[in-house]
C-alpha cells in the first residue's frame, strides 16, 4: 500500500476529528454540566398568609387573626465569584405579605459545581453560611433513590432528607419532584420580624383573638395569670417547614418549588408554657415563572444535547470517512503502482 500526500492528509483529518469528539464528550462535557460561572436564575411565587397579623404584636395593629393574605415572592439565585470546582453563590429571597413592607433575606453559600451541594466556607470568607446538602438545585442526571439527597432548611440550620416522591410535566420538562421537613427552634426570629418578647400589655390585647388556636381554659385563666407575669414575657419560635423541589429530569435544575411553613411561637407564662400557632405560609411556583424556567431549562438541555451528543457523533462519522477515503486512495495509488512495474520492466528489456 502506497500513502499518497492526499490520504495522508486526510488519515491526519480523520485522527483529528476522532480525538476531538473524545475531548468534548470526556473533557468539556463534563465542565458544561457543572453549575455555570455566570449562573442567574429567578424564581417567582404566590401564595396566602394566615394566622396571627404580626403587627398587634408590636402594637402596630388591632385586627388579631389574618386570613388568606397574598403573598408574592422572589427568589434569586447568582454567582458571586468561582475557585475551581467551588462556586459562591448568593441566595436572595423577597417576600411580601399583604401591603406590608417587602422583607428581604440574603445567603451567601460555598457550592459544589459539580454535586450543587454545600461546601464548608472557605477561609476568609467571613459572608459565607456554614450548610450542609443541597441549597437550591439538583445535579445533572437527579437520582430518585432513597437518601440520596439532603436539603438545607435555612430557617432551622439543618440538612433533612429529600426524598423523591412523583414524576410530572411542568413547563414543558419532564420533572421528578422532591420535597423534605425540617423541624427545630428557628435560629434567627428577628430576620423574619418576630419578636423574642411580648409585651404583657399585648398579651391582654390579644387575648381575645386567640380563641380557637389554644385551649379555652388557659384564656380563662390568663387574667389571674397576668398580675405575676414580667413586663416582657419570653417567646420560643419554632418552625416546621415542608419545601418541595420540582427538579428537572435530565439536567436537575429547579423548575418549580415552594414551601408550607408553620411557626409557632411559645410563651413562658411562670406557672404553664402556651404554644400559640402563630403563622401558616404556603408558597408555590407562579405559572409564568414555571415557563420561564421551562423554556430556560430547555435551552439548557439542547446546548447539552448538542455539545456532549451531536458534535461528538458528527466528528466520529467525519473521522471515520476520512480515515475510510484515506484507506481508498492509498489502496488506489498501490493499485496504479502495480500496474505501471510491467510497462516499465518491458520498455527496460526492449
Amino acid at each position: 500500500m502506497r500513502l499518497t500526500r492526499s490520504s495522508i492528509a486526510l488519515a491526519l483529518v480523520g485522527v483529528l476529528l476522532i480525538a476531538a469528539a473524545a475531548v468534548v464528550r470526556f473533557v468539556v462535557v463534563p465542565s458544561v454540566t457543572k453549575l455555570p460561572t455566570d449562573l442567574d436564575v429567578t424564581l417567582e411565587f404566590e401564595g396566602t398568609y394566615n394566622g396571627i397579623n404580626p403587627g398587634v404584636i408590636t402594637g402596630a395593629s388591632t385586627e388579631v387573626l389574618l386570613q388568606d393574605v397574598p403573598i408574592e415572592a422572589t427568589r434569586t439565585v447568582s454567582a458571586e465569584r468561582v475557585d475551581g470546582d467551588t462556586e459562591i453563590v448568593q441566595r436572595r429571597d423577597l417576600r411580601t405579605i399583604g401591603d406590608r413592607p417587602p422583607a428581604v433575606s440574603d445567603v451567601v453559600f460555598a457550592v459544589d459545581r459539580e454535586t450543587a451541594e454545600a461546601l464548608p466556607a472557605p477561609d476568609g470568607a467571613d459572608d459565607v453560611t456554614s450548610a450542609e446538602g443541597l441549597v437550591f438545585t439538583l445535579p445533572v442526571g437527579p437520582s430518585t433513590e432513597e437518601g440520596a439527597y439532603t436539603y438545607w432548611d435555612q430557617y432551622t440550620l439543618q440538612a433533612t432528607p429529600l426524598e423523591f416522591y412523583d414524576e410530572d410535566t411542568l413547563g414543558g420538562r419532564d420533572v421528578y419532584r422532591y420535597r423534605s421537613v425540617a423541624e427545630g427552634e428557628l435560629a434567627d426570629p428577628p430576620g423574619l420580624g418576630l419578636p423574642t418578647f411580648l409585651p404583657k400589655a399585648q398579651l391582654a390585647a390579644l387575648a381575645p383573638g386567640l380563641e380557637g388556636l389554644v385551649a379555652p381554659e388557659l384564656i380563662a385563666a390568663l387574667p389571674a395569670v397576668l398580675p405575676s407575669l414580667p413586663t416582657s414575657i419570653p417567646i420560643e419560635w419554632t418552625s416546621r417547614t415542608t419545601t418541595l423541589v420540582d427538579a428537572d429530569a435530565e439536567l436537575g435544575a429547579t423548575v418549580a418549588g415552594g414551601s408550607t411553613q408553620e411557626v409557632i411561637g411559645s410563651l413562658d407564662l411562670g406557672v404553664t408554657t402556651v404554644e400559640v400557632p402563630f403563622a401558616t405560609i404556603d408558597l408555590y411556583s407562579t405559572d409564568d415563572s414555571i415557563d420561564d424556567r421551562g423554556d430556560a431549562v430547555a435551552s439548557d438541555a439542547q446546548l447539552l444535547n448538542l455539545v456532549g451528543t451531536v458534535l461528538p457523533i458528527v466528528a466520529v462519522v467525519l473521522g471515520v470517512l476520512a480515515l475510510v477515503a484515506a484507506l481508498l486512495l492509498a489502496r488506489r495509488a498501490a493499485t496504479r503502482t502495480a500496474a505501471a512495474q510491467p510497462a516499465e520492466k518491458e520498455s527496460s528489456a526492449v
